[in-house]
């Protein structure tokens, strides 16, 4: 058998003959599940083709068949699916290999980088082990080129010190490292075709530069395919060279990536691209988010025979409704399925419309921080309770100000280990602070949400992250809503039920919700129903961390604009939280830089975002991508992560990784706080003169990639 797997892998190899030949090609591929509530139909007629050393973009919402495209590809679809279509390798229809085949091109010729690096790593071993395993099973390499190709991998990856960081487990690297690894252990074998699911989904801006730096150089060094699935535009048109439009399990248009980004002539693409933060105009106007309303066609609805998006497309016709159209050439390498795209504008889902300006209403800060320090633990002794103290406690945030005006938004940024997550705790009672102050409309919060009282708690609610995680999955939507109007309202029960169904309405979902569990909800959904649950009782602020990371851009832009129009009706304040600086640079009034626990930076939003900024505020703005795909990456990267929160610094915060450091000065004394001439709020922590800062940054002088300073 073994000489058959090794006899056919040559055959396919060698049918490299045809320059032009596609590395992969799907045609008419479709999915359909059976369950036992029905058919589902994850995949309806997917076509497209990668070469060798291209990157494809495969963009489009939740429930697209995304994912079960990428697994269909590889082989590894659950249950026993009916599966249409074909999939060529080099030509080769892989419906016809057999298991032992597919087992040898798993791995080999086709791998796969997932989405969690977590889930993909087993918990218990070694990282160097689990890349050792995938060397062992496709290479016939002894024990020591094994090890030495292992620790060439992980090196190849960009990870410092390979040997130490494959004597890790897995917990012991942070996301970045993972994914990083499970990258190398995708390229153990030197694969042809690369499959990256979501892959940047989750990390902050820094660690997702640094990964797609590294698939832009695999594309070059290995000469791979890679099928890129994402649903950030910004990453797409940084990375790709062509892009895939996927819609309710139909490729929907395919385009070279800046004649998609520049001239998309499906609807749908259009939709998509008007979702996303567009950048702040000369006079300093933003334009307000348009969005796609409704929800995805239904996989469980079996093909009606007419377009699947014309429900949700402002310019579908009785033909739309009647005919299904199929994929037509528009141009040359670029293909749409619709009636009409000669007539698809960038302006077709309305004109754009100014965000109106926050007013400035005199009112006192709803919200005051002060000196807010939070450490986790205690100095440790060399032996247990008596001898030096060799270990200090973990340090969280230190000595962090900012305060909240009424009806405006601060945006609190940094990467993964800043202290973002225990500022936000420490507002709303969650994580006690150790020493500071912190202040609602002037009176002091008891440190502990225990402690405060039933206004205080009704003033003060929080949106997390991962909302799967913050509904209770055994109770329905109704007790989340309920249950902040029966604690922090004085209203009869009937008028808590037309609250509630208010509120849903709201967030764009109907009354109909209030029976379904949790479980039975989209992300998207389940987001919406945990801001509805915050929006209950009135709160003065909302404390939102991370609430639109995991969504697309469509239910993004629905999320945000809520936020917007309630902010507005009701002069609600919020603290924002994330890693997206476009979606920041949007919500935000004021924003925060927090480096280490540290404050860098913090100011009005455009100022902050503008020339000088602190070097880091530099730095994560050099990292963010952009959707454009004629922008020009800036050449800024960070080395090394954030420092160990066990660290402590005789002088500046961020000397160990800084781009512009100016020497011993930076490492012995801590920065002075530099007030910007233009703008009295605005503060910078940092040695250099804010007049060498700006003239560093405004391009007149060259900046060099990150290099680590003696």
């Amino acid at each position: 058998m073994a000489t058959t797997i090794t006899s056919t892998l040559e055959t396919t190899t060698a049918r490299i003959a045809d320059a032009d030949q596609p590395l992969l090609k799907v045609d008419g591929l479709s999915v359909t599940f059976f369950t036992p509530t029905g058919a589902v139909h994850a995949v309806r007629d997917a076509s497209f083709e990668i070469k060798r050393g291209e990157v494809v973009g495969l963009v489009g919402e939740s429930g697209c068949g995304k994912s079960t495209m990428a697994y269909a590809i590889m082989g590894y679809l659950p249950g026993e699916p009916e599966v249409g279509g074909a999939v060529y390798l080099d030509g080769q229809d892989m419906a016809e290999l057999g298991p032992a085949e597919l087992r040898a091109l798993r791995g080999n010729r086709i791998a796969m980088v997932y989405q969690d690096p977590a889930l993909a790593l087993n918990p218990t071993m070694k990282v160097g082990l689990q890349v050792l395993e995938a060397i062992s099973e496709h290479l016939d390499l002894d024990a020591a080129q094994a090890a030495e190709r292992m620790v060439e991998l992980i090196e190849s990856v960009g990870l410092p010190d390979p040997e130490r960081i494959a004597e890790s487990y897995p917990h012991q690297l942070s996301g970045g490292q993972q994914q990083r690894i499970v990258i190398a252990m995708a390229l153990a074998c030197d694969p042809d075709l690369l499959l990256m699911d979501e892959p940047t989904t989750g990390l902050d801006v820094t660690t997702e530069a640094t990964i797609l730096d590294l698939v832009a150089d695999l594309k070059g060094r290995v000469n791979a395919g890679i099928l890129y699935v994402s649903h950030n535009l910004g990453v797409v048109a940084r990375i790709a060279d062509r892009v895939v439009v996927m819609y309710a399990g139909q490729t929907v248009e395919e385009a070279p990536v800046r004649d998609l980004f520049k001239d998309p002539r499906h609807p749908y693409t259009v939709g998509l691209l008007s979702c996303v933060p567009k950048p702040v105009a000369d006079t300093g106007a933003v334009t307000r988010l348009q969005s796609i309303q409704g929800s995805v066609f239904p996989s469980a609805q079996a093909d009606p025979g007419m377009c699947l998006f014309s429900d949700r497309c402002p310019m579908a016709t009785d033909r739309c409704t009647g005919e299904a159209p199929h994929p037509a050439s528009v141009s040359n390498s670029h293909e749409s399925r619709c009636f009409y795209p000669d007539k698809v504008s960038t302006d077709l889902w309305d004109e754009s419309v100014e965000r109106e300006a926050p007013h400035e209403n005199g009112k006192e800060p709803t919200l005051t921080v002060k000196g807010l320090h939070r450490v986790y633990g205690k100095w440790q002794r060399k032996y247990l309770f008596f001898g030096p103290k060799v270990k200090p406690p973990v340090r969280a945030v230190e000595n962090v100000d900012f305060n909240v005006g009424a009806g405006r938004t601060v945006g609190i940024v940094g990467e993964s280990g800043s202290g973002k997550s225990t500022v936000a705790r420490s507002i709303v009672g969650l994580v006690p602070r150790d020493s500071g102050d912190v202040e609602l409309r002037g009176e002091e919060l008891p440190a502990e949400a225990d402690n405060r009282n039933a206004d205080q708690k009704g003033s003060l609610r929080m949106v997390f992250q991962n909302p799967t995680s913050s509904l209770n999955p055994k109770l329905p939507v109704r007790h989340n809503i309920l249950r902040p109007l029966q604690k922090f309202t004085d209203m009869s029960p009937s008028e808590r039920e037309e609250r509630a169904c208010e509120l849903l309405e709201s967030v764009g979902l109907d009354a109909s919700y209030m029976d379904r569990q949790p479980l039975q909800l989209s992300g998207g959904q389940q987001q919406r129903v945990a801001l509805a649950a915050a929006f209950a009782g009135d709160p003065e602020l909302i404390v939102a961390d991370e609430p639109v990371s995991a969504l697309d851009v469509s239910v993004q832009a629905q999320v945000l604009n809520l936020l917007e129009d309630h902010q507005r009706e009701k002069g609600t304040s919020y603290v924002f939280i994330s890693h997206d600086l476009g979606v920041v640079r949007y919500v935000s009034d004021e924003i925060l830089v927090l480096y280490a626990g540290h404050v860098a930076e913090s100011g009005p939003a455009e100022d902050v975002l503008s020339t000088p900024s602190h070097p880091y505020t530099e730095a994560l703005l050099s990292a963010a991508p952009v959707p454009d795909p004629d922008a020009t990456p800036t050449p800024i990267r960070l080395g090394g992560s954030v420092p160990k929160q066990h660290e402590q610094f005789e002088g500046c915060f961020f000397a160990s990784r800084c781009p512009r450091k100016l020497g011993d000065v930076c490492d012995n004394t801590p920065p002075p706080v530099q007030t910007s001439p233009g703008s009295p709020t605005h503060e910078i922590h940092c040695h250099i003169p804010l007049e060498e800062l700006a003239r560093l940054q405004d391009g007149s002088v060259a900046t060099p990639a990150w290099s680590p300073l003696p």
